[in-house]
């Protein structure tokens, strides 16, 4: 599976804009996914990735993901949506697939971070990184009720972890996922993060990718767990964009 290849809401995503100049933006390489409906724009996410397009390099849809994940994350276990007996909650995993700072998957990520704690001020505490082991994640998660955003720039160590005999951290992510109570059991220190909510943002290169997508990974449901997302450079401003076009 390659990330072209493995995503679920792909392609050119800006929404038209009138203030935005054609001569920017960037056409996409051959064969690149084929932008999403027009509905995926609705709603507040897509409005905000919609006005901040003409002033970034980064591709909208990674930004406007992004900020749904880091969003749901904030929110918290207070909202979910119940089907049967089961309760979904807005912690999502989703993947960010792009050619190393070409793709400009760390200046979409800025623009989220600078979104989210204006709108709120708790939203810094929320987010961390890091991911090596399980036992780290549920010390991270400990207590009861506790929030987390795992944003991980180099997802392909967390791959590589994962890849280690012995790691705890893929069941212990499959189950974050899932919303199910996280535990160390130990005589001497156990730990336990029995409503965890816990988010998670990863970025790779399309070689990482490949190069480290072991068959077990794909075929325990680690990775179904994630949105994949092609992202891309959309169009060259030389002067960098305004650092601040919301205000």
């Amino acid at each position: 599976m390659d990330a072209e290849t493995a995503h679920s809401a792909t392609g050119d995503a800006a929404r038209p804009d009138p203030n935005h100049d054609e001569a920017q933006l960037l056409a996409p390489p051959p064969g690149w996914p084929d932008p999403p409906a027009e509905t995926v724009w609705s709603g507040l996410a897509g409005t905000i990735a919609a006005a901040l397009a003409p002033h970034t390099e980064a591709d909208p849809l990674a930004i406007m993901v992004q900020l749904l994940v880091a969003a749901g994350a904030t929110i918290g276990r207070g909202a979910w949506v119940e089907v049967g007996a089961t309760r979904h909650h807005p912690n999502q995993f989703a993947l960010l697939v792009g050619d190393t700072a070409k793709a400009r998957k760390g200046s979409s990520w800025d623009h989220v971070e600078s979104v989210l704690t204006a709108a709120e001020p708790s939203f810094a505490g929320v987010v961390h990184t890091g991911l090596s082991t399980g036992e780290g994640l549920i010390w991270a998660a400990r207590g009861d009720g506790q929030r987390l955003l795992v944003v991980e720039p180099e997802f392909v160590t967390v791959l590589m972890a994962t890849a280690r005999d012995l790691s705890t951290l893929s069941p212990v992510l499959r189950a974050a996922w899932d919303g199910r109570p996280l535990a160390i059991l130990t005589r001497t220190s156990p730990v336990h993060a029995p409503r965890a909510h816990i988010a998670l943002i990863g970025h790779i290169t399309r070689a990482e990718l490949g190069g480290h997508l072991h068959a077990i990974e794909a075929a325990n449901g680690f990775l179904n767990r994630f949105v994949f997302l092609a992202v891309r450079r959309q169009r060259l401003l030389p002067e960098g964009g305004h650092p601040n076009p919301l205000a």
